[in-house]
C-alpha cells in the first residue's frame, strides 16, 4: 500500500464509473487526483433547480437497495447509501391507464397478478408463466467482485449458478423482444401493458427483470435523488484524500513506450501521471482521448454493428405544479393513451410521465414536479442532431412537444389546468453535448434478437497503464454498471 501512494493515477471524467474508479484507487494506496470537464461532477445522474423546482435527470429506480445484495456494499462503500440513507419504495413499477381500464405492475407480484387475470381470464396460461418468470428474474445479479470479460469458465459457471432460476426464463424467453412477447396475449390491454414502457425491439428479458427488481426488492430511491447521492459519492472520495478538478477538459493522453506519460487539457495543462482510468464515453476515450486501434475488439463490435447493438435516448420535459392543492396524479410513472403526436420521427398515441412529490426536500407540496421522457431511438437521434445545426428550429421544436406534452396532461387530469409551469426540455443532444455521451444515450448498447449479450474490458491493449471504467463495457449497462467498472479498473492498477 505504501509504495503505491507515490503513485499517481489520474482519473478522466467526473460520472458514477470515475468517482467509483477514483475511490477504489485511492483504497488501493494510489494517489488519485480526478479532472471533470463539467462544472459538478456526476456525468447523467444529475439534476438542475429551474424556477425554484428540481428537475432529478437519472434515477428512476437505484438497483441495490437490499443490504443483502453484493451491489449494496458497493453502493455503501462508494457513500451513495449509508444507514442514515432513507430509500422510498414505490407501490408500481409502472400503470397503464387506457379506454378507462388501469393495470399496474405492483411490486406485490400476486396483486398483480390477481389484476392482470381479473381482467384477461382468456390470457390465463401466458399470464401465470410471465409472472412466474419475473419471480425468478428476481434472482439477476449485476457482477460485482469480477468482471464478466475477466472470468474464467469457472468461474462464470460459479456466477451463473447464483442465479440458476434466470435459466427457465432464458429457455422461454430469451429468443423474445418486447413484441414478441406482446404478442403472446389476447387481451389488447395486456399487450399494451407489455410494450408500452420499453422500446419494442428490445429483449423480452430486459422486461422481465427489470420488474423484478421491484418485485425483489432490490429497486428504490434513495432521497436526495440523483444530485444528492453524487453529492456523497464526491466527499466520501475527497474524504479519503482524492481531488476533484471541475471545468477541466482533457483534450488526449501522451502514450510512449506503450505506457501513458501524461494528460494534456484544453487550457494547455499537462498533467504528468503513472496511470490513467478514462472514465469518459468510449466515444470520447476513443475519438479524442486515444487513438481508436486500442479499442477492445468486444466494444468495437458493438459500436460498428449498428442493426445488433443499439442505443436508447430520450426527450424529456419538465413541469413545476403550482399549489399545494390536490392535482389527482399519483406518484410514479404512468403510461397513457391520448391523441397522436410526434417527437423526433415517430408518431405516439401514448406518453408517459412521472409525477416527483416522494422527497419533501427536493419536492416540497408547493414544488412537485411532472417529467415527461419519450423514449428515442438512433433515428431520433440523427433528427435532433440535423435540426441541432439551427438552434432557432431546435429550440421552437423543444417547446412545440412540451406545449402538446402539457395539453396531454391537463385532458388526462384536469385539477392540473393552468397549473403547469414549463421548467425545460431537453433532448438526446442534451446529453451529447453535457457529457459527450454516444447518441445522446442514456444507458449502454441494448442487444438486439440474435445476437448476444457482450463484455469487453477494462484494461486497453496495448497500452500498460491505461484503463476503462464505464457502463459501455457491457450491453444494458447503467449506473449499477458503471460503479462495477470503476471497482474492477481499480482493481485492475494493482497488476501495473
Amino acid at each position: 500500500m505504501s509504495k503505491n501512494k507515490t503513485k499517481k493515477v489520474l482519473v478522466i471524467g467526473g460520472g458514477i464509473a470515475g468517482l467509483s474508479a477514483g475511490i477504489y484507487a485511492l483504497q488501493n494506496g494510489f494517489a488519485v487526483e480526478l479532472y471533470e470537464k463539467n462544472s459538478m461532477v456526476g456525468g447523467e445522474c444529475t439534476g438542475w433547480d429551474r424556477q425554484g423546482y428540481h428537475i432529478d435527470n437519472c434515477i428512476h429506480w437505484l438497483t441495490g437497495c437490499r443490504s443483502e445484495d453484493d451491489l449494496n456494499k458497493i453502493w455503501r462503500n462508494l457513500g451513495a447509501i449509508d444507514d442514515g440513507t432513507r430509500i422510498y419504495r414505490e407501490p408500481y413499477f409502472y400503470r397503464l391507464e387506457m379506454d378507462g381500464k388501469m393495470l399496474h405492475f405492483w411490486c406485490d407480484i400476486e396483486k398483480a397478478r390477481r389484476e392482470f387475470l381479473d381482467l384477461a381470464p382468456e390470457d390465463a396460461e401466458e399470464l401465470n408463466k410471465f409472472f412466474d418468470g419475473v419471480k425468478c428474474a428476481e434472482s439477476v445479479k449485476v457482477p460485482c467482485e469480477k468482471s464478466l470479460a475477466d472470468m474464467n469458465f469457472l468461474e462464470y459457471m460459479r456466477f451463473g449458478m447464483t442465479m440458476a432460476e434466470m435459466g427457465s426464463v432464458i429457455r422461454e424467453y430469451g429468443k423474445d423482444t418486447i413484441v414478441d412477447l406482446a404478442n403472446r396475449f389476447r387481451n389488447p390491454y395486456v399487450r399494451e401493458m407489455m410494450q408500452c414502457y420499453l422500446n419494442g425491439s428490445y429483449k423480452a428479458i430486459t422486461l422481465l427483470s427489470s420488474y423484478g427488481f421491484y418485485t425483489g426488492g432490490t429497486a428504490g430511491i434513495p432521497m436526495g435523488g440523483s444530485v444528492g447521492m453524487i453529492r456523497r459519492i464526491a466527499g466520501r472520495l475527497e474524504e479519503l484524500g482524492g481531488k476533484i478538478h471541475t471545468g477541466m477538459s482533457a483534450e488526449r493522453i501522451e502514450i510512449k513506450g506503450g505506457r501513458a506519460q501524461a494528460v494534456v487539457f484544453s487550457d494547455g495543462s499537462i498533467i504528468p501521471c503513472d496511470a490513467v482510468i478514462c472514465a469518459t464515453d468510449p466515444a470520447v476515450t476513443f475519438g479524442r482521448l486515444l487513438d481508436e486501434r486500442y479499442m477492445d475488439k468486444k466494444l468495437r463490435k458493438m459500436y460498428e454493428t449498428r442493426e445488433g447493438y443499439k442505443v436508447a435516448s430520450g426527450f424529456q420535459a419538465a413541469f413545476g405544479v403550482i399549489g399545494e392543492s390536490a392535482c389527482g396524479v399519483e406518484g410514479g410513472s404512468v403510461v397513457f393513451s391520448c391523441d397522436s403526436f410526434c417527437v423526433g420521427r415517430q408518431k405516439l398515441d401514448y406518453m408517459g410521465m412521472r409525477f416527483y412529490d416522494y422527497d419533501p426536500e427536493l419536492f416540497p407540496a408547493d414544488r412537485r414536479v411532472i417529467q415527461c421522457n419519450i423514449l428515442q431511438d438512433e433515428d431520433d437521434y440523427e433528427y435532433w442532431s440535423e435540426l441541432y445545426g439551427d438552434r432557432v428550429r431546435y429550440n421552437a421544436e423543444k417547446c412545440r412537444i412540451a406545449e402538446e406534452l402539457r395539453i396531454r396532461i391537463e385532458s388526462r387530469y384536469p385539477l392540473l389546468k393552468n397549473r403547469l409551469l414549463f421548467l425545460g426540455a431537453y433532448s438526446p443532444m442534451t446529453f451529447t453535448k453535457w457529457c459527450g455521451a454516444y447518441k445522446g444515450a442514456y444507458m449502454s448498447f441494448f442487444e438486439q434478437k440474435g445476437y448476444k449479450s457482450l463484455t469487453a474490458k477494462n484494461r486497453v491493449r496495448g497500452l500498460r497503464n491505461v484503463l476503462i471504467a464505464s457502463q459501455w463495457l457491457s450491453t444494458n449497462g447503467g449506473l449499477p454498471m458503471a460503479a462495477a467498472s470503476g471497482k474492477f479498473a481499480a482493481e485492475s492498477l494493482g497488476k501495473l
